[in-house]
């Protein structure tokens, strides 16, 4: 079984995490996993954040999300530049046999 609670950044070490419960025992948890989504710059998580996370019996855990509703960036981003798939440009493909009307293109060059 886990239990989820609410406690603040004690400290982060990699994609880890210590959390200070909001009860009164003041204990810092034991290492608990940062998902890729609130890693560096996209939960902008530092110490004394508020968070709610898990906690399981066999003293493992997660973070999961942030307790002052901020979400940070979550979502990658896209960068002005162009995307290649299989060598394919997504901004500078051409499609051949292109006409007018219900009919198919034929595939990206």
């Amino acid at each position: 079984m886990g239990q989820i609670n609410k406690g603040t950044i004690a400290s982060i070490s990699g994609t880890t995490a210590r959390v200070v419960p909001m009860d009164a025992s003041g204990k810092p948890t034991a290492k608990i996993t940062i998902p890729w989504h609130l890693r560096g710059a996209s939960g902008n998580l530092k110490k004394g954040t508020a968070v709610v996370y898990v906690e399981f019996d066999d003293a493992t855990g997660l973070l999961l999300g942030r307790a002052d509703g901020e979400w940070g960036a979550y979502l990658p981003t896209l960068s002005a530049g162009d995307v290649k798939a299989d060598g394919v440009s997504l901004k500078n493909h051409k499609h051949g046999g292109v006409t007018t009307g219900t009919d198919r293109t034929a595939s990206p060059e």
